[in-house]
């Protein structure tokens, strides 16, 4: 089929999965042209983590996206699932400075969790067509060091093989775990926080953009008003401030750290049924864009 019919009839069913009207619709057919051949960065989050029934959803407009030849890396942790199999099994989970205090059995437990997250994309990635390939530990694809040692097997991303991203078939959709390899072969690995892995495969890719889902609309300032576009300096005066604060500082630094690599874009989205696809296809967006 020729590409501006795919480009129309993928056009118009995301218009009808999300609801687009005339306007939001004609806004899309633009952006779709323009990141043909692009690669997107996606971390799954918020409500679309947590609910199960979103996934699919989610996948098909990867799926749709992967028609007109735009690649989105997935990537994803699974805080909340790790916390509530370690509440099962009777483990409390502690925290130094907003960090996981991983110990060897919290690390292999939440290996476990966050394949099982991984498997259950996969599966909905193969119902749409495509074939869902999981980057875990065992992959050498994000290779991490330790931050601290009294978080443990917490770590932060050092190096990030692209070549294996890009030997990549044609139908694949990477899936990559935050649990990721240690600098060495052998060792046991690292859990390291979604928005630096997802941070790290971008710079690494030179993605065109990156997207973290997140609990929150985005970046608001003082008087809680979401701000829909930040420049590099604009954000690191907030920081300083006081306006951006506690968790919200290290996503705002994952986002903006691509942008010194040859990343276009990155974004802060509430990680919710539609914010994807009606941030990075409307004019007016629905979260917060930073730009160089």
């Amino acid at each position: 089929m020729p590409y501006k019919l795919v480009l129309l009839e993928t056009a118009r069913k995301l218009a009808e999965q999300h609801d687009f009207d005339g306007s939001a619709l004609r806004q899309a057919i633009p952006y779709l042209e323009a990141f043909q051949g692009k690669k997107f960065v996606l971390k799954i989050g918020g409500s679309i983590l947590q609910d199960e029934r979103l996934i699919p959803a989610l996948v098909s407009d990867v799926a749709f996206l992967k028609r007109l030849d735009i690649d989105v890396i997935l990537v994803h942790g699974g805080a909340r699932q790790l916390d509530r199999r370690m509440q099962a099994l009777g483990l409390k989970p502690s925290k130094r400075n907003g960090l996981r205090v991983t110990s060897r059995e919290v690390l292999e437990l939440a290996n476990e969790v966050f394949l099982e997250i991984s498997r259950m994309v996969r599966d909905a990635v193969a119902h749409r067509g495509y074939q869902g390939v999981i980057f875990d530990r065992t992959s050498g694809l994000v290779r991490s060091r330790q931050k601290h040692a009294e978080l443990g097997y917490v770590g932060a991303p050092v190096r990030v093989d692209a070549a294996s991203l890009a030997q990549q078939p044609a139908a694949a959709v990477p899936i990559v775990t935050a649990i990721t390899s240690g600098l060495e072969d052998g060792e046991p690995g690292y859990n390291v926080n979604a928005d630096e892995v997802a941070s790290a495969i971008a710079s690494a890719v030179r993605a065109e953009k990156l997207i973290l889902m997140t609990d929150e609309d985005g970046v608001k300032d003082a008087d809680g008003a979401l701000l829909p576009t930040l420049t590099g300096q604009q954000a690191e005066a907030l920081i300083k401030t006081g306006v951006i604060h506690s968790g919200m500082i290290p996503k705002v630094q994952a986002c903006l750290e691509p942008l010194q690599h040859g990343v276009s874009k990155s974004h802060i989205i509430r990680g919710d049924a539609d914010s994807f696809i009606n941030e990075i296809l409307t004019d007016t967006g629905v979260g917060t864009e930073f730009v160089r």
